[in-house]
């Protein structure tokens, strides 16, 4: 699909790159939401609905609001730590959601769209009814997304003894129970160490067909008062490509396989569709790559403060500004309870 930021571009009358709506009530978004026939939303979760298990203000009302007037709700988000059951039941239990309000095909985790992106690339042509085998390196919630999508999963969680380092000599003597693999999937692993990164690195070595997915490449999350910088998903993805050599398909925001997908599964025109985050390299791009009307809250990673250097950065650059087009919002509110009127 054309991207929205491209759309919005060819509609003005100058050079100049478009700059997102800044709503200041509830009243003034639901016009907008109104205006652009907005019919389809897609929720970020954390920073955007809850941050940890403390939901965002209104959050509760917005998501029942949406879904009880007729909406579509789709809860769109890159943490690979969840399966598709165990989000669900997170939301019903932070936003309080009135049992039966929440469907599981609503939940578009990253750990499910890496089970899909491998279901349709591995899928046989040929006879042989033996399940495909995965290597993980992530949580026990990856690990369960990709059996229920009736793969032969490796790898996960270690045992609590299990070692975390690992010498040349035992590297040389390592005797590779994992197998043959015919894909490696890598989700935030917070017990990541250098003995699973020998493990995946040689993996790949011995299997050069088996196609390695990424859940997603997020740089890093936002912690505590003074907002440190938790490594994210990426620093992992990265680490394992400099070792093996070989280049990981993400199928998280803001891939547009994701994008593409999501229109056709669900029948969703991105014109009628708006993608609410608290990113801009992630939510908003992935809402603008995806023909999409791209909404950001400040209520997670992204401060005002970024977004007027992104708005300068677009004016000053000498290439086109694409860049920082993609990563423009349409619309940008202070949280999502301004959504709970539309």
């Amino acid at each position: 699909p054309q991207s929205r930021s491209a759309a919005r571009d060819d509609d003005d009358d100058d050079d100049e790159p478009s700059s997102p709506v800044l709503v200041r009530t509830p009243h003034e978004l639901a016009s907008h939401a109104s205006s652009n026939r907005i019919r389809n939303y897609l929720f970020d979760c954390d920073g955007v609905l809850y941050r940890g298990t403390d939901p965002m203000p209104s959050a509760s009302r917005t998501i029942q609001s949406l879904l009880e007037s007729g909406r579509r709700v789709f809860f769109v988000t890159n943490n690979a730590a969840s399966s598709r059951t165990e989000l669900k039941q997170k939301l019903e239990k932070v936003l309080k959601c009135p049992e039966g309000l929440l469907e599981e095909e609503m939940m578009i985790g990253s750990a499910y769209a890496a089970a899909r992106y491998l279901r349709s690339r591995l899928a046989s042509d040929d006879d042989d009814d033996a399940p495909r085998r995965v290597h993980v390196v992530g949580t026990s919630g990856l690990r369960r997304e990709l059996e229920s999508a009736g793969f032969d999963v490796s790898g996960g969680p270690d045992p609590a003894d299990a070692p975390r380092g690992m010498s040349r000599d035992e590297l040389a003597e390592y005797g590779f129970p994992e197998g043959q693999i015919d894909a490696m999937v890598i989700g935030l692993d917070n017990d990541f160490n250098y003995r699973k990164l020998c493990i995946a690195t040689v993996l790949l070595q011995r299997n050069p067909d088996a196609i390695l997915v990424a859940t997603n490449r997020d740089a890093f999350d936002l912690v505590g008062y003074d907002a440190r910088h938790l490594p994210g998903n990426g620093a992992l993805v990265s680490a394992v490509e400099a070792a093996s050599g070989r280049t990981a398909i993400n199928v998280g925001k803001p891939s547009p396989l994701l994008a593409v997908w999501m229109m056709e599964e669900y029948d969703l025109k991105g014109d009628e569709t708006m993608m609410v985050g608290d990113r801009l390299d992630t939510d908003v791009r992935f809402g603008n790559v995806g023909g999409m009307e791209s909404a950001l809250v400040l209520t997670g990673c992204t401060m005002a403060k970024e977004i007027e250097e992104l708005i300068q950065g677009a004016k000053n650059d000498d290439t086109g500004g694409e860049e920082y087009r993609e990563m423009m919002p349409a619309v940008v509110f202070p949280h999502v309870g301004y959504m709970s009127q539309l």
